[in-house]
């Protein structure tokens, strides 16, 4: 029994001694914290707006008197002689115009064969005018390996080509190309730098 009550003093005494001790340290909730970010932030903005001087407003200079300075009087040119009239260069030569739309001259078939290692944009034109005095150079885009057919005025041509792709070039014909057989398809190969029969 003596043991009994030595056990129930002993708890007694450490209660009373730690109820004795020193209170805790209180510490902040979650909703504390983030109280106070919030309420630091506002601090530093409405510091940084007090920081910012006020905009004042400030006279607008006047402009300036314009003064006009009167020019110069010239007198009037004399009277030139006119030239000898020149004779009329603007005419342009049929040839370079495109060809009719209805041409009343023979018309042959010409297969034009790209051999080239691009794509070719060419002008195939006429040297002369036909006995209807018809005439015209035609342009024709031709892709890579491209082998089309077409129809031109029967007569002699002249091409040039500009190749591009990997090594741009320009092609051209060597000699007048005459395409005057209208019961055949002629075919006219373009190569990196000529265009000629084959």
């Amino acid at each position: 029994m003596k043991k009994k009550y030595l056990t129930i003093l002993s708890i007694l005494i450490i209660t009373v001694i730690s109820a004795c001790g020193p209170t805790p340290e209180p510490t902040l909730s979650v909703a504390d914290v983030q109280g106070t970010a919030v309420a630091d932030a506002w601090i530093a903005l409405t510091l940084t707006q007090a920081a910012i001087p006020t905009a004042t407003e400030t006279p607008i200079p006047p402009l300036p008197t314009l003064t006009l300075i009167p020019l110069p009087t010239f007198t009037p040119f004399p009277t030139l002689v006119p030239a000898a009239t020149l004779p009329d260069t603007s005419a342009t030569n049929p040839c370079d115009e495109p060809p009719p739309i209805k041409p009343e001259g023979d018309k042959v078939k010409i297969k034009f064969v790209n051999k080239s290692s691009g794509n070719v944009t060419l002008s195939f034109g006429m040297t002369q005018e036909n006995s209807f005095k018809e005439c015209g150079t035609y342009s024709f885009y031709l892709a890579k390996f491209d082998e089309p057919v077409v129809e031109v005025l029967a007569g002699c041509y002249w091409g040039y080509g500009w190749v591009d792709g990997n090594e741009p070039s320009t092609a051209q014909t060597p000699d007048v190309l005459c395409v005057n057989d209208t019961s055949k398809t002629t075919s006219i190969w373009i190569t990196s730098e000529l265009i000629t029969f084959h």
